[in-house]
């Protein structure tokens, strides 16, 4: 901004503040700038990982497939996330994971008693070990996730896929932002 003088009435000055455009998109960069830098996107991961291996997950389900499943879909959403690279040796940390349960149940009935809408439920028991300072940042939670389905508009393929995709949206918001 730069003051002109202007005269009003005799004597009388009163400053007259024009502002510039390049002054007002300077400033404006320079508040920005200051913001970006001042602002994480890290949540509550330590500044020391920047790099995580996922461990292929186990199950102690009898369902087939699910461990190699969820697997994927955990670290398709760290890499998605961008916080930390995924790596598959010389890691800064690991995540380790067990699928624990996985249950089909009805959730609702028509007055006939015929099952309108199933549950799915998933519990998964996660571990995010901090391999640098050789200390648990997460020890054995269990993350469940559950959905509810009806097979009259999608099929039990379509629910358990979407079920695995929030599942593992779960599991990296709670080793990445620790909620």
């Amino acid at each position: 901004m730069c003051p002109k003088r202007r005269e009003v009435k005799g004597d009388s000055v009163i400053p007259e503040y024009r502002y510039t455009h390049a002054g007002l998109l300077g400033l404006l960069i320079y508040f920005a700038a200051g913001i970006s830098c001042s602002y994480g996107f890290r949540g509550s991961l330590p500044e020391h990982i920047q790099s995580v291996k996922v461990i292929p997950f186990r199950s102690r389900v009898t369902q087939y497939g699910l461990e190699q499943d969820i697997t994927s879909r955990v670290i398709e959403m760290i890499v998605m996330d961008g916080r930390l690279a995924v790596a598959v040796e010389n890691q800064d940390s690991e995540i380790e994971g067990t699928v624990a349960s996985f249950t089909k149940t009805p959730y609702s009935y028509t007055s006939a008693e015929v099952v309108e809408e199933y549950k799915l439920e998933i519990r998964v028991e996660i571990s995010f070990t901090d391999l640098l300072q050789e200390k648990d940042i997460i020890g054995a939670e269990s993350v469940t996730t559950w959905l509810v389905y009806d097979p009259d508009t999608e099929s039990e393929i379509e629910a358990r896929d979407r079920l695995l995709e929030e599942s593992a949206e779960d599991i990296v918001r709670r080793c990445l932002s620790g909620w």
